[in-house]
C-alpha cells in the first residue's frame, strides 16, 4: 500500500513538473525576440521596429511589434541613438505586453538617416552649373517657437552652391517648431527647425531609479530640455541634488545608478 501511495505521489509530481515545463515552453514560443544591431541605415520619417531590428516569434505578434513606431527618424546625413528603454516605452504605448518580449543583440542601436533614391540621383543644374533641388521653404516670416503647419510651407526650386539640401517633404516638417526667427523663402533645415521637446526646462517630472529588486522615485524639476531618449539634468526637489537622467516619457526621467549617482 505504501509503495502505491509513493508511486501516486511520484506520478503526481511528474505530472505537475511536465505541465509546468510545457507551460514555460508554450510561453517561450509566444515571445517575440527583438535582436538589435549596433547600427542601421533608414529612410523616411518614422522608425518602425520592423525596419531597425530583426524580429522572430509568432507571426501575428511579430507583425504587431514590427508596426510599432519607435520615434522620428534622423534626416539624411544625421543619426540618433535608440536604447532598449526607449523601445520598451514605445512598445507599451503600442499596447504590447513586455512579458512577451525578449531583447537580444546590442543594448543600443545607432540609427543613420540616408537619402532616398531620388535624392541620391544627380540633381538638375542651374545656368551657372550648380545643382538645383526642390526644397521646403517658409511661406512667410515665422517667429521663434512657431509650430509648423502646411500653410506655413511651400516648395521652391533653389540652387545650392555649397552644402547639401534638406530633402524632407513638407509633410515631414509639419508638427516641428522653429528654433529661431525664419525669414520667408528660407529653406527649412535642422538649423532652424526642431522636434517639439518631450520635456521642457522647468517642467515638473518624476525621477526614477531602478534596480533589479527595487524602484525608487522622487519629485524633480527638469534643468534641461530634451526629446525621448535624450539625457538631461534634473533636480531632486527634496534633496536639491542635480543628476542626469534619460527621458522615457513626458513626465518621467530615469537615472542610471552607474552614471550620475542617485537622486
Amino acid at each position: 500500500m505504501k509503495r502505491i501511495k509513493v508511486l501516486i505521489l511520484v506520478l503526481a509530481f511528474l505530472s505537475v513538473f511536465l505541465l509546468g515545463t510545457l507551460a514555460v515552453c508554450s510561453a517561450a514560443e509566444e515571445r517575440v525576440i527583438i535582436t538589435l544591431p549596433e547600427s542601421v541605415n533608414v529612410q523616411g520619417s518614422e522608425l518602425l521596429l520592423g525596419t531597425i531590428a530583426e524580429l522572430s516569434g509568432p507571426e501575428e505578434l511579430v507583425s504587431k511589434v514590427a508596426a510599432v513606431n519607435a520615434g522620428a527618424a534622423p534626416i539624411a546625413g544625421s543619426s540618433r541613438r535608440l536604447t532598449r528603454g526607449q523601445i520598451e516605452v514605445r512598445l507599451r504605448q503600442g499596447g504590447i505586453d513586455l512579458k512577451r518580449i525578449e531583447f537580444q543583440g546590442s543594448t543600443t542601436v545607432q540609427v543613420f538617416g540616408v537619402a532616398p533614391e531620388f535624392a541620391q540621383a544627380a540633381a538638375a543644374k542651374s545656368e551657372a552649373g550648380f545643382p538645383v533641388y526642390e526644397v521646403v521653404v517658409a511661406a512667410a516670416d515665422l517667429p521663434r517657437g512657431h509650430l509648423l503647419t502646411l500653410e506655413d510651407l511651400r516648395v521652391e526650386t533653389q540652387e545650392f552652391r555649397t552644402g547639401q539640401p534638406d530633402l524632407r517633404t513638407a509633410a515631414e516638417f509639419v508638427g516641428l517648431r522653429t528654433k529661431r526667427h525664419v525669414l520667408s523663402g528660407s529653406p527649412l533645415t535642422t538649423l532652424n527647425v526642431e522636434a517639439v521637446p518631450v520635456i521642457e526646462r522647468g517642467a515638473a517630472v518624476t525621477i526614477v531609479v531602478e534596480t533589479p529588486s527595487l524602484v525608487v522615485s522622487a519629485p524633480g524639476i527638469a534643468r534641461g530640455t530634451g526629446g525621448l531618449g535624450e539625457v538631461i539634468p534634473v533636480e531632486n526637489t527634496l534633496s536639491r541634488q542635480v543628476v542626469s537622467g534619460e527621458i522615457i516619457d513626458e513626465h518621467t526621467v530615469r537615472v542610471n545608478l552607474r552614471g550620475s549617482g542617485t537622486p
